[in-house]
């Protein structure tokens, strides 16, 4: 054992010590064996490869067996035997079953990511160039947490804030809008939407990332409308607004009743004249898919 872990044990009061990898057996949850926990450990022996083991594995002794039950640290393990390592630090704890089982649940209940925006300023403030060298994972985790950055201070703040995760988050990259972008945020940790929705939310069913910007327009469109029949209703003239379906998108319509005109023209789209032009024509371009 080295003189790290004996002195971690003697202010813990634990018992550190080195085991085979061959004589520890078990777990108290099966292993993964899909492509994604694949990956991942690869990863992880990567890191274990350049930094060594970073916090023992956890076990109980088999006296009758002379082996070790696997108490926690099941991918700590297969990532050492992946890269052939015949011993490994281990922390032995003593009691029963229900002793270990306690010890593996509050090992993970208790465990806390760090703040994903909190992991980007860090990388951030050491530099790209530097860290890329002695990073063992994949570049890519660090660059996408890395575009957070952009998404502005009042977002990053309530990213923190929320702890929204980085699948959560990564969604508002794609809002250009700022105030919208902050809105779209705020929905997010309101309703504590997971990765997919928050994606639904920006992306809506078309796929677009500017779909809120769009659903805002038409949005504004139809209270430009309402509030142009307002004056004309005070006006005395007996209107309308609706908004229908056409083939490339929506149209929003003042439709004008007049009780002198015949049945057939009781109800006409108003005329341009009687809407101010810039404003009958930001409508209709605003509600356009």
């Amino acid at each position: 054992m080295t003189r790290r872990r004996a002195a971690q044990a003697k202010a813990e009061g634990g018992t550190f010590l080195r085991v085979s990898t061959a004589d520890v057996y078990g777990g108290l949850i099966p292993g993964r064996g899909d492509r994604q926990a694949q990956g991942e450990l690869a990863a992880l022996a990567a890191s274990i490869a350049r930094h060594g083991l970073l916090q023992p594995i956890v076990v109980r002794a088999n006296a009758q067996a002379g082996r070790y039950a696997l108490v926690c640290g099941a991918r700590r393990l297969a990532a050492c035997r992946m890269l052939g390592m015949k011993e490994i630090d281990a922390r032995l704890v003593e009691g029963d079953d229900a002793e270990a089982a306690a010890c593996f649940l509050e090992e993970h209940l208790t465990r806390r990511a760090p703040c994903v925006i909190d992991e980007a300023q860090a990388t951030a403030r050491v530099g790209e160039g530097r860290l890329r060298e002695r990073f063992a994972l994949p570049w890519r985790l660090l660059e996408r947490r890395l575009r957070l950055l952009s998404l502005g201070g009042e977002v990053l703040a309530l990213i923190r804030r929320s702890g929204l995760t980085l699948e959560q988050a990564e969604p508002l990259l794609a809002v250009a809008d700022g105030e919208l972008r902050l809105e779209a945020a705020s929905v997010i940790a309101a309703r504590a939407l997971t990765g997919g929705q928050a994606r639904r939310l920006v992306f809506g069913g078309s796929g677009q990332a500017d779909a809120p910007v769009r659903r805002r327009a038409v949005r504004e469109a139809l209270g430009e409308a309402q509030r142009l029949a307002t004056r004309l209703a005070r006006q005395g003239v007996d209107c309308r607004v609706t908004l229908h379906t056409q083939e490339r998108g929506m149209c929003v319509q003042i439709l004008l009743r007049s009780s002198e005109n015949s049945p057939q023209e009781q109800e006409k789209p108003a005329a341009s004249e009687n809407i101010p032009r810039m404003g009958k024509r930001r409508a209709m371009r605003a509600a356009q898919p």
